[in-house]
């Protein structure tokens, strides 16, 4: 009996040595929104660290130059992006060029880097985006890098170029979030159709010269300038397919999985500054073999502005609009509840020195949107989001429609030697932040003075395991206990922060792989580890 119980161990021990290690998993973070296309994953992560004090930091490791993508993680190599180094600071009016870099992720040394140009000229760190603005996908033997200002590229992980596109895109607006998604062979990327005419539309010549123009360029019909979802081939980066009915650039997709359907992504259209794709509404579009880019079901809404990620599940699909939240049935999408998020609401706020809840309150948490820019995450029956008019986070029930609010700290100033003396903010503020890059020259040209709430495309919130994570621009970092039967003080776990105060700028959300959270400022990368 003994020795049966033997072979079969020692049978098992070697069916899973010989099992190919895959770069999906805990010890990965694969691509901007993680392994699981949601900012979503289960782990045991840091909940309380100081960057300024080294507190439970593994590594941080400088950059030359500002970048606001998100950090992606695979075995032992760790990818993200800053602009080409400027070399005064009046140059951040206008950059095109990119650097993907490749670290090493147990100790940070940078390994080594490529340069992705681009020909649509950008502001540095700006409060929408830049250059940089969308994170790398990495596998096991790839990663990919993109260039918001026009270009993509394939590369080994010895930095060797497999493969290299170059365009003009279209600039309307400045555009934040549409990540791109790895799925099978296949990455998701939002661009216009029409490359030649599309890149007439052109809000920018040179910094303070306008360009052609943000209208539909004359004698060209209008959908092939609009901009949409579509399928590149991972190994060759030829486009494969595209969706039919648009995605705006303010709208973040969100790919997902239905028993019936198979893989799926969400997306919308609307916002300001006239998106000219229409009409408005959220769509499920399928990415199923054989019916990718194929519609599924297209709902429209007036005056939709899906500044938002389009989070959905096994039931519904979510969206906002004008101070309410929308519940869609995520088979037909009609609309089956509009959710007010302005009355009957449980408020937990700060009074001086002191908490006080209030039930049935009558909340603003801001018009259209309420969320602060790309900055919202559905865990369970819970749909958060920090708000855009107040330093409140909220969360509504997606079921009972029930919602609650929790001040926070506007922006946390930490001690440079205890925590002891770090000062919290709270309120509407003029916090006079002023954020540096690595040669010390101020960065970022919307936002960057204030606490990085509202009107700003912020950096996604992340999930890992029971707890929440958002980094504020200003590297305010809150952490919460979604188990929390009431969003009450008690859900808040830590403030953290991600650099001194008044200095620290960021619009990338956090990853997670091996146990340790990882995050990127305008200054540097930063390994976060659990204290031993």
């Amino acid at each position: 009996m003994f020795y049966r119980f033997y072979l079969l161990t020692v049978a098992l021990l070697l069916a899973i040595l010989m099992v190919p290690r895959s770069s999906v998993g805990a010890d990965s973070w694969n691509q901007p929104a993680g392994p699981n296309r949601n900012w979503q994953v289960e782990g045991e992560a840091p909940t309380q660290w100081s960057v300024t004090r080294n507190e439970n930091i593994r590594w941080r490791t400088l950059l030359p130059e500002a970048g606001m993508s998100s950090v992606a993680v695979t075995g032992s190599r760790v990818f993200t992006t800053t602009h080409v180094p400027i070399e005064k600071g009046e140059d951040k009016e206008w950059v095109t060029d990119i650097v993907g870099f490749c670290l090493d992720a147990d100790s940070g040394e940078i390994l080594w880097k490529v340069t992705l140009p681009g020909s649509a000229g950008i502001s540095l760190a700006g409060g929408f985006t830049d250059g940089t603005v969308f994170g790398p996908i990495a596998e096991d033997e790839r990663v990919w890098f993109f260039n918001r200002c026009g270009s993509m590229g394939c590369y080994d992980l010895e930095g060797n170029e497999i493969w290299f596109r170059e365009w003009k895109p279209r600039f309307k607006h400045n555009n934040r979030q549409a990540e791109p998604f790895l799925v099978g062979d296949t990455i998701l990327y939002v661009e216009v159709a029409d490359k030649k005419n599309g890149s007439r539309i052109q809000k920018w010549a040179a910094p303070g010269k306008r360009g052609e123009g943000t209208n539909v360029p004359e004698g060209v019909e209008p959908r092939q300038v609009w901009t949409y979802i579509h399928g590149f081939d991972k190994n060759t980066g030829e486009i494969i397919w595209r969706e039919d009915v648009g995605t705006s650039i303010h709208n973040t997709p969100i790919v997902g999985k239905l028993a019936d359907v198979g893989l799926v992504v969400a997306h919308g259209r609307g916002g300001g500054h006239g998106p000219l794709e229409k009409p408005y509404g959220h769509s499920l579009t399928s990415l199923a073999p054989g019916s990718e880019g194929k519609t599924l079901w297209n709902t429209d809404i007036d005056k939709y502005s899906p500044f938002f990620s389009c989070h959905f599940d096994d039931r519904y699909a979510y969206g906002f609009i004008e101070g309410n939240h929308l519940v869609m049935d995520v088979n037909s999408g009609k609309l089956l509840r509009r959710q007010p998020l302005t009355e009957g609401a449980t408020l937990w706020k700060r009074v001086g020195n002191k908490w006080v809840r209030e039930e049935n309150a009558n909340v603003s948490p801001g018009k259209n949107p309420p969320n602060t820019k790309q900055a919202n995450l559905v865990v369970g029956d819970w749909h958060y989001f920090p708000c855009h008019d107040i330093h409140y986070l909220a969360r509504v029930n997606v079921l009972s429609g029930k919602v609650e609010y929790l001040e926070l700290p506007s922006q946390l100033m930490p001690d440079a030697k205890d925590a002891s003396g770090d000062q919290m903010l709270w309120g509407k503020l003029k916090h006079k932040n002023k954020p540096l890059n690595a040669k010390g020259f101020a960065i970022g040209n919307k936002g960057h003075d204030g606490s990085g709430w509202g009107h700003i495309s912020s950096a996604s919130p992340m999930r890992v395991g029971p707890y929440l994570y958002w980094p504020a621009v200003t590297g305010t970092t809150y952490v919460i206990d979604t188990r929390a039967e009431e969003l009450n003080p008690d859900a808040l776990v830590a403030v953290n922060d991600l650099g001194p105060g008044g200095e620290t700028w960021t619009l990338a959300s956090l990853s997670y792989a091996n146990g340790c959270l990882y995050a990127h400022t305008m200054r540097e990368v930063i390994c976060i580890e659990v204290a031993e």
